[in-house]
């Protein structure tokens, strides 16, 4: 019997309980006394031996009030399994029927109201009904408090917890949601997609261990409530990895770590497979498992610390705080005990987030700052280039004009010569190939582009203004070619156009590799066109640049079509 000779708001009901283990009480058969009490609140577990894991029992306390204490009202927490409440031998609240077996055990749903006024100046017997056959069996009992107290004082404190929560699940959900945005228009940098994963994770594990869940869904078995919560535990620790491994990739890169990382998908795995007995079975063995994982992770960290990664001190005291709350949690999970406040790991799991969303903003900005100066170093050393290429040019200008007035000077001096002399006409030749060098390497100081800009675009125009040649196959082979055969290539497609003249007909260009070879296939149908005076050396300069290749070459030209191919011989490693 608890009195309450000194009012106060809120008292919390705790103390001795007279408990019947076995029984459960309804209003017909009366509560039979034992004369057995034990501390509320607890599980029966560790009351005695005799009570074992899944079972099912009363909790009877009396209350008395004075006239004086009125507008009073009672709190009925949440509590594990199925379990009804009774005022005066009056149910007030259940969220099942309760059995004393499995079978006869059943949950419906659970009641949104948790506040119920009392009669004041009276003794108030208050009875509690609790089977533990359905959902987390391994806390049977009574772990939360029964409130006493002013009934508008309680109702409020009931809003200001559903507010609370609210907005945490809210805040953090929006956290998740930015960092996914973040990932979505910067997607170099993966640690924000593994941050609003964590993000995510941690929201719906607030919501499932939330009083939300039931005013929301009230109708979820109790099962996949378990899962869930035990999902949402399993994926934590993992998910925390994966945003250290790509923000410590030295640290946390090893094979080793993710082969230990991912055997925590064992646990993820049983969620799916097990029925609900066995998987919380294996749930209290989980319960021990966190603190080993987070041993691993504190240690890489702190040898990131030590290796002065950048805001690893600040992650690693973040880390500290998290893993010591969580093993406050663990404690409490296992014996019913905490060394610090109750329910700190949600706080501390709140500021992990706050102060990692905080260093992975550090990142992007960092690697923001990173793509600026690449930017602008990028826009001098490409108006470098320009200023080089126009310098270049100039002088590439110069040198080609006073080449071509010297090289064409002794050209002519030499066809005023004796004609007959072979001497002489051997030396022409030999100057027209030196004149036709130098040429090409004057247009390859004077171009700006690369390979395909050479051979392929140029092919692609002359298809796109020719339209006899509309079916040709033109293939981006150019660079498994030196630029110095590239040009080569484009002399010998313009030579070899210039030879076949425009003709009517249908007409295909082939470029591409065959075989080891790279072959340009040239061919025209239809009378050829009266040709424009061709220079005399344009057959022998195709011919010696298709010797400078290496390469072989066919050409026909005949009145109805026209024909050629050259073969390129691939350029040894």
């Amino acid at each position: 019997m608890r009195s309450l000779h000194h009012w106060g708001r809120i008292l919390p009901l705790k103390g001795d309980w007279e408990f019947n283990w076995g029984n459960l009480y309804s209003p017909e058969k009366g509560y039979p006394a034992t004369g057995q009490y034990f501390p509320v609140p607890g599980i029966w577990r560790e009351y005695s031996p005799q009570f074992t894991m899944q079972g099912h029992g009363t909790y009877r306390i009396f209350i008395h009030t004075s006239p004086e204490q009125r507008h009073l009202g009672v709190l009925v927490p949440r509590l594990p399994g199925v379990y009804s409440v009774y005022l005066n031998k009056k149910l007030i609240f259940a969220n099942g029927v309760n059995g004393t077996d499995r079978n006869s055990t059943e949950f419906f749903a659970h009641p949104s109201t948790q506040v119920y006024p009392l009669t004041s100046g009276s003794e108030i017997e208050l009875i509690v009904n609790v089977s533990n056959y359905k959902g987390n069996f391994l806390k049977g009992g009574i772990r939360n408090d029964f409130l006493l107290g002013d009934l508008d004082t309680l109702r409020k404190k009931v809003k200001l917890e559903d507010i609370y929560e609210t907005s945490l699940i809210t805040i953090i959900f929006a956290v998740g949601l930015y960092h996914l945005i973040f990932f979505a228009s910067y997607r170099k940098d993966s640690a924000p997609l593994f941050f609003a994963f964590f993000c995510f994770l941690v929201s719906f594990y607030t919501f499932v261990t939330s009083g939300m869940q039931y005013f929301l869904t009230p109708e979820l078995s109790l099962d996949l409530r378990i899962r869930f919560e035990y999902f949402c535990e399993a994926m934590l620790v993992p998910s925390v990895y994966l945003i250290l491994r790509i923000m410590y990739p030295k640290q946390f890169g090893q094979k080793w770590m993710a082969i230990l990382m991912s055997t925590m998908l064992l646990f993820v795995l049983s969620i799916f497979v097990l029925d609900e007995e066995n998987l919380i079975y294996v749930y209290s063995f989980f319960m021990h498992v966190p603190p080993f994982y987070s041993l691993v992770l504190m240690v890489a960290l702190g040898f990131a610390w030590k290796a002065n990664e950048t805001r690893a001190r600040t992650v690693f005291l973040s880390g500290i705080i998290l893993a010591v709350s969580m093993m406050n949690d663990v404690i409490y999970g296992v014996t019913e005990f905490y060394f610090l406040i109750p329910y700190s790991f949600p706080i501390a799991l709140v500021g992990f987030i706050a102060f990692n969303s905080y260093i992975i903003s550090l990142r992007f900005t960092r690697d923001l700052e990173k793509a600026e100066e690449f930017v602008e170093l990028q826009s001098k050393y490409n108006e470098q280039l320009r200023l080089n290429a126009e310098e270049k040019a100039k002088y590439a200008t110069l040198v080609d004009q006073s080449l071509d007035k010297g090289f064409h000077s002794l050209i002519n001096q030499l066809e005023a010569k004796d004609g007959s002399d072979k001497s002489l006409g051997k030396l022409k030749v030999e100057l027209n190939q030196t004149l036709t060098g130098v040429r090409d390497i004057l247009d390859l100081m004077h171009h700006q582009g690369g390979k395909e800009e050479l051979v392929e675009l140029e092919m692609k125009l002359f298809v796109q203004k020719n339209p006899n040649f509309t079916h040709s196959e033109i293939h981006s082979v150019s660079q498994f070619l030196r630029i110095d055969q590239c040009l080569q290539i484009q002399r010998i497609f313009k030579d070899a156009i210039r030879i076949g003249s425009s003709r009517s007909g249908e007409s295909k260009i082939f470029w591409g590799k065959e075989g080891d070879s790279i072959l340009l296939r040239i061919f025209m149908s239809g009378p050829s066109q009266p040709k424009e005076d061709l220079p005399d050396q344009l057959e022998t300069d195709l011919k010696n640049r298709a010797e400078k290749l290496g390469a072989r070459f066919f050409l026909l030209s005949e009145s109805s079509k026209f024909e050629f191919e050259l073969r390129v011989p691939p350029i040894p490693v």
